[in-house]
């Protein structure tokens, strides 16, 4: 079992891991949220790709469909 310090009660300890998990949760939620932002922007990136080279090809989108779908 781990040493707890010398000043420290138990109820001391226990409000100081409290804190330290409410400060992990936030943590936790804001990574959460950067990775939901990361996949947003890589979908809109690859959708814009996708949208550049239908363009560029000349095809038309019922061209493209099917030609997917053969």
């Amino acid at each position: 079992m781990a040493r707890r310090p010398k000043n420290l009660n138990i109820d001391e300890m226990i409000s100081n891991k409290e804190a330290e998990i409410a400060e992990l949760s936030v943590a936790l939620k804001t990574a959460k949220s950067e990775l939901k932002q990361l996949k947003d922007d890589k979908l809109l990136a690859d959708s814009q790709r996708i949208m550049d080279a239908l363009a560029a090809s000349g095809k038309s989108v019922d061209d493209v469909i099917n030609m997917i779908n053969q």
